[in-house]
């Protein structure tokens, strides 16, 4: 069965995050988790899971041959603080935000390999108070890409 290439940019995300850890230069480690239902229900949300959230795609462009679509993504990581840490939820926010952007935009990975162009389109801080206190810090993406205009799992 043939894999969509959305779905193969999806997995590159996923990859690439998996990759952010004190090993690699980073501040922490960092988790990517592809949630398997909507708003975090019956996912782990342990601190510094980042989840990957596809948003709807909006066409940027089309042509006879190709299509070229804007694809969001939230990559939502969970920062959540004990009662004994001694850094502010701000700094851990910022580095945990910064070390996702300088991932992304390191070397080429912002090309994903050919698959695509990140693009960063800002950051939102949050925090979720009915279940447990989490809070974190959202980077949201988008991916330009192209496909054959008859065929979403073919590139042109």
């Amino acid at each position: 069965m043939s894999t969509p290439i959305i779905e193969t940019i999806a997995t590159k995300i996923e990859a690439l995050i998996n990759t952010i850890t004190e090993t690699n230069g980073f501040n922490q480690d960092l988790v990517a988790v592809r949630p398997k239902r909507i708003h975090l229900e019956g996912d782990v949300n342990d601190d510094l899971n980042v989840f990957i959230y596809q948003e709807d795609k909006k066409l940027a462009e089309d042509s006879t041959t190709s299509i070229v679509w804007l694809q969001e993504f939230s990559l939502q990581a969970m920062v959540i603080d004990s009662d004994e840490a001694t850094a502010s939820i701000d700094t851990r926010l910022n580095q945990v935000g910064s070390d996702i952007e300088k991932k992304l935009m390191e070397d080429n990975h912002w090309e994903l390999d050919g698959l695509g162009r990140v693009m960063l389109l800002g950051t939102e801080r949050f925090s979720i108070v009915d279940r447990a206190q989490l809070s974190g810090i959202a980077v949201n993406i988008g991916v330009l890409y192209e496909v054959d205009s008859d065929n979403p799992y073919s590139q042109t």
